[in-house]
Formats: C-alpha cells, structure tokens, sequence
C-alpha cells in the first residue's frame, strides 16, 4: 500500500514537471499552410499561403503574412497575389523591418516557373521594397542575419521542369548597400534547409544527407568558399545545426527504408579548426521512439523536435542534447495539430505553435 501510495506521487510530479496548459488560440480564416513564424517582444508573425484563390485552378496560391499581438489578437494583415503562385516561405523581423522571402511565378504539376523576391516590410505591415534575385525553385532555406548581412539559401535549376538538373546557392544580401554576392554549389543539394552563420563564416545544409553525395555542406569559411561531406552511410534526414566553440554540430536521423528498418539519431561533430569528424548514433529503440517527425526548434545547444512514444504511442515534444539524450519531455497537442507539418517556437516559459488549424500558445513548466 505505501508502495502504491509513492507509485502515485512519483507519477503526479512528473506529469506536473512535464505539462503545459493552452493559454489562447487563433483559428485561420485564409492560410492554408504555414511555412514560417516569428516571435519578437509582444509582436507574432506568421506566414503561410492558401490555394482558395480567384484563378482556383488547383496551383495558385496567395500569400499571407499575418501579425498577432501576444494574445493571438490580429493587427494586421498582408496579402501577396499579384503572381499565378505566391508563397511565403520565410521570415524574420529585424530591428524595424520585417523580411519574407517570396517565390512569386506560375507553377503547374510539372513544371515551376518562378522568382525569388526578398519583400521588406515595415512594422505596420506596408511593403517598402521588393528586392529580386532571380529564377527558383523548391523552397528556399531559413533567413539569418548577421551584421548587415542578410543570408539564406535556395535551388537554382537548369529549366522549369520538375526533372531539371538543380544546385544550391547561398545567398548574401547586404542591407546597406545592397550588394548581392552567390556562392552556387560544385553539385546537386538536396533541397535547403537551414543556414547558419558565425562571424563571416556561412553554412548551408540540405534537407537530406546523401551517402552518394560528395558535398552535405555549402560552407563560406575564412574567405572561401568549401564544401563538406559527411561520408554517411544511408540517406539521413537532417534535423538541425548549431555552433559552439570550434564545433559544428549536426543532427539527423534514419526514419528506416523497406531494406533496412534499423532507425537512428546521429549527431556529427565537425571540427572547424581541423576539418575532422566525429558521430555517435542512437537507435530509436534506445531512445524509446517510434517515430521522429522532421521539424525542430533550435536552441543554439539542443534541439526540439517532435516524437512518437514507442510505450505511450503518444505524440510529444523532446529536447535533445548534443550528447544525443532527452533532457525533457512534453505532451504534443493532437486536438490542435498532426504533429507532422509544424511550426513552433520555445521561449521561456511559453511555447507558440502553428499549423493547418491555427495559431496557439501554451505555457509549461
């Protein structure tokens, strides 16, 4: 009986360690599909696109960025619809702009024929400028700013086909002078994911690892442009990147394939005085995972991303060291997301999370 008694107390903290409460949610009367969030002070940005559009025929798209105040109370609203296709793919508020960047053309099921445009955008949600850089296609990476250096990554192909032979190129857009300088990939890249950039130094991942591959990292280092390869041995899903000191760290993980159904978390660790690499891997079943979702948070030092209990079958957030273990734990919302196409944003105590059904904050413990 006393065992039961401390059973149940021991459960009690743990639920109440690892919990969250909904504080306020926002349904969405237009977006369709998020693509990217921002959380400055007490302002929230949020932009996706839709296809319920005038052409309504299947591949337009508009785009909407969407600004909250910290009760998810709308303040304003933007759309972009003067292209067949328009999507917001990414955003980032910086001092007192707003930068999305926007691929604006006509795209049909087998063929893209668009831009890239970097949209600058004041804090009352009015478009100042429209900077061009040229043909796209895919999805561009992440924006990061560094100095007076905006810089992001994206797919440049030989055609508009969807079979077109692609490069990766980043991109590095000087807010004062309005220089542009491309570094453009030796070979193919799978689409990009993130970039990261520490002093002058520039780092573009892909959204595979490809063991076939002779390049996974575009790298901007000391003044010249590189490439590395991360030599793995299956087509691992990249998950997120960060620096620390001289080590460049890199997660991914093997969701499995028919022929091979042994799943695993790997964290690279890459040298970045001497250009030596060095991994660890855990499998799913040591990490006690079903499923692991393909969407994170970095913290600068860990990362969250979005898992499936092996025991529980249920969903939750997991916060993942560089070491590979899960520090903490939490409930994922399923009345208020799938788990598989989100967008979130830990802070302090707060977690913001967007998806197909809305807008919401939790607080947790």
């Amino acid at each position: 009986m006393k065992n039961q008694f401390l059973f149940i107390i021991v459960l009690l903290f743990v639920n109440f360690s690892y919990s969250q409460e909904l504080i306020v949610k926002y349904r969405f009367e237009k977006i369709q599909y998020v693509e990217s969030i921002d959380w400055q002070n007490d302002d929230i940005y949020c932009a996706g696109y839709t296809f319920k559009t005038e052409i309504n025929d299947g591949n337009s798209t508009d785009a909407y960025l969407i600004n909250y105040d910290i009760n998810l109370k709308p303040k304003w609203t933007l759309k972009i619809n003067d292209a067949h296709s328009n999507i917001i793919y990414s955003i980032k508020r910086h001092k007192d702009k707003i930068y999305a960047l926007v691929t604006q053309g006509t795209v049909q099921p087998l063929t893209q024929d668009v831009k890239i445009n970097l949209f600058i955008i004041s804090l009352d949600g009015v478009i100042e400028n429209k900077v061009p850089f040229g043909t796209t296609s895919l999805s561009p990476s992440n924006i990061t700013i560094e100095g007076d250096h905006l810089i992001f990554g994206h797919t440049v192909s030989d055609g508009i086909s969807n079979s077109s032979n692609s490069k990766s190129e980043i991109i590095q857009y000087n807010l004062s002078n309005k220089e542009i300088v491309r570094f453009k990939s030796s070979d193919y890249q799978p689409k990009p994911k993130k970039v990261i950039a520490n002093g002058s130094d520039i780092y573009l991942f892909g959204q595979y690892i490809h063991p076939t591959n002779p390049m996974n990292i575009m790298t901007f280092r000391k003044g010249k442009y590189s490439e590395i390869s991360l030599n793995s041995k299956e087509t691992e899903y990249f998950l997120d990147s960060y620096i620390n000191g001289n080590i460049l760290t890199v997660v991914s993980v093997f969701p499995g394939v028919y022929y091979n159904s042994k799943k695993y978390l790997k964290i690279y660790y890459i040298n970045l005085e001497n250009d030596s690499i060095k991994s660890i891997s855990k499998s799913y079943a040591e990490l006690g995972w079903e499923e692991a979702r393909f969407y994170t948070f970095s913290k600068g030092n860990s990362s969250w991303g979005i898992i499936k209990d092996t025991q529980t079958k249920t969903i939750k957030y997991a916060l993942i060291n560089e070491k590979g273990n899960v520090d903490k734990t939490l409930n994922f919302d399923m009345q208020n997301g799938g788990s598989y196409w989100e967008r979130y944003i830990f802070k302090s105590d707060k977690l913001l999370n967007a998806n197909s059904s809305g807008i919401q904050i939790y607080k947790y413990e």
